[in-house]
């Protein structure tokens, strides 16, 4: 049986860091849990007093960014198999048992799809990842993270990794970052974890069941960018980390206009939704066409 360990990074986030700890509590599958905190000024001290005997509590005065504390977590945690659940996320109890499951020798990392919530509880979206179902070829997966746009990247908060894999290719940060992401942010280096295991294994595996829950708030980063329109800044990130990608040794190479094309057609139907993108493609074909014909006859 495989060991497994669930790190929580969290920072000044006692309110939400409950309902992280009580889903890693509630997992079918035996793990450690590793509560790892970095500086936080609120009441999270003794939040994780609360649950003394049932967590692992790690605490640092000094806030040194995200990566640090993830980083910080695994290098503590004793088991062969990490899940990185951030404290705004949870899981279902199924999440560590069905995707260790999936984790056999020749397979990288496993990932389930994802529930997306609202701070009132109700959905936002439900079952967000439409991806080809089980075992596939890691050069598939890779295709895909390398051709789709954020926010569509696959997040670590819903996968799971060999703990020697997270500890090779979670990097502190991108080289060559500029901006304001991807130094110890946690965007782009979220997605190099992915592409830097993908050295090593053949095979991926995906479960479409939605086993991860994220909430969607002002906090997070990805609705903190929306509102605050720093998307093209997000987006220059992911793209210096597929730039560094594309210049290591066995990398794919960036695809060409028709080799997209190809590869969205093939993506599209194995994961059983050809046809409907198919008449969204044209949809929006059509709605353009006609918008140009409405601005013609404006002029």
């Amino acid at each position: 049986m495989k060991t497994a360990s669930i790190i929580i990074p969290t920072f000044n986030r006692a309110h939400l860091v409950v309902r992280a700890i009580e889903s890693a509590i509630n997992q079918t599958y035996p793990c450690e849990i590793v509560l790892c905190d970095h500086g936080s000024k609120d009441n999270t001290p003794d939040v994780a007093a609360q649950y003394e005997g049932k967590i692992r509590y790690i605490r640092r005065e000094e806030d040194r960014g995200p990566i640090v504390a993830w980083r910080d977590g695994i290098e503590q945690a004793k088991g062969e198999i990490v899940h990185i659940n951030y404290d705004d996320d949870w899981m279902k109890p199924e999440f560590m048992e069905k995707t260790i499951a999936k984790l056999d020798d020749d397979v990288g990392f496993v990932y389930t799809n994802v529930i997306m919530y609202h701070e009132d509880g109700s959905e936002v979206f439900k079952g967000c990842l439409t991806h080809p179902p089980d075992v596939g070829r890691i050069e598939d997966i890779v295709k895909y993270l390398l051709q789709t746009q954020n926010p569509l990247t696959i997040s670590p908060g819903c996968a799971i990794f060999r703990r020697k894999d997270a500890l090779k290719n979670l990097l502190l940060q991108i080289p060559n970052a500029k901006g304001i992401y991807g130094k110890n942010s946690g965007v782009g280096e979220d997605l190099l974890l992915f592409l830097l295991t993908s050295f090593d294994y053949p095979k991926y595996a995906y479960i479409p069941e939605p086993l991860a829950c994220f909430l969607s708030h002002p906090g997070s980063i990805t609705v903190d960018a929306i509102l605050s329109g720093k998307l093209r800044d997000i987006a220059d990130s992911y793209a210096n980390a597929k730039s560094y990608y594309f210049s290591l040794p066995g990398s794919i190479p960036p695809p060409t206009k028709l080799q997209k094309l190809f590869f969205t057609i093939k993506w599209d139907y194995r994961s059983g939704t050809l046809v409907q993108n198919t008449l969204r493609f044209i949809m929006k074909k059509l709605r353009n066409m006609r918008q140009r014909l409405v601005n013609a006859g404006n002029k």
